[in-house]
């Protein structure tokens, strides 16, 4: 059974807003779109320069224009026939529209981030950097939070799947290692849904019996959440 560390979504965002805001629009993205299995990076919101002509003006990530509102402090008012979902950056043509997510339904999931965040306590939107973190710093914090887990056999393992549909193990890393990779490269890991990555308590394994009984990916952008708040500067 995976550690729970949270008792409540309420509980869950308010120590959300305390991490830094390119996470947090991950995170709530990701709440939204992974059940649609639409991916925030790979999906665009496009824009005509001159409606009704056929040219596209600008062409945004699904999180670049969400993080842009929520910076903003701002809900969008999109024009129906002006912008559009699309899986292809700069087009407008119907056969690249992401079907899965209309302008619509994209518009409400913004404000509704944004109203989150916006909502007292309002989060902090500055860009703090993570500081300079040693291996004692982040067992240290993990421990905390995962008592009773032998973080010696705790490996975070990518998988990339071949053409004929099976699926490889691509690398394998420590827990603690995997996350100072990330946070001495100022960056927050966001870890999505699906089988591209696992927690196995033995490194290189793909094995089912090796996983990892209180870990999965998506637990641990709740170990995010727990932790980076002190690391930020």
């Amino acid at each position: 059974m995976n550690t729970k560390l949270f008792s409540s979504y309420s509980e869950k965002l308010l120590a959300l807003k305390n991490t830094r805001v390119d996470f947090v629009v991950q995170v709530l993205l990701g709440r939204y779109l992974e059940a649609l299995g639409v991916n925030p990076f790979s999906n665009y919101l496009n824009t005509l320069a001159d409606f009704p002509k056929p040219e596209v003006g600008s062409s945004e990530t699904l999180f670049d224009e969400a993080l842009a509102w929520v910076e903003k402090q701002q809900v969008p008012n999109y024009k129906q026939g002006v912008s559009n979902v699309f899986n292809k950056r700069y087009s407008f043509a119907v056969e690249d529209r992401v079907r899965a997510l209309d302008l619509i339904a994209f518009e409400k999931i913004v404000s509704d981030i944004v109203t989150q965040l916006t909502e007292k306590p309002a989060m902090d939107l500055s860009w703090r950097s993570i500081k300079p973190l040693s291996v004692e710093d982040v067992h240290g914090a993990l421990k905390l939070h995962l008592p009773g887990v032998d973080l010696d056999k705790v490996y975070v393992t990518g998988f990339v799947t071949h053409g004929a549909g099976e699926r490889v193990v691509s690398s394998s890393e420590p827990l603690i290692d995997y996350l100072l990779g990330h946070f001495d490269n100022n960056e927050i890991p966001y870890h999505s849904k699906g089988d591209h990555q696992a927690i196995y308590m033995v490194p290189f394994s793909g094995d089912d019996r090796h996983l990892h009984p209180r870990l999965a990916p998506a637990h641990l952008n709740d170990l995010m959440i727990k932790i980076v708040p002190d690391f930020l500067g």
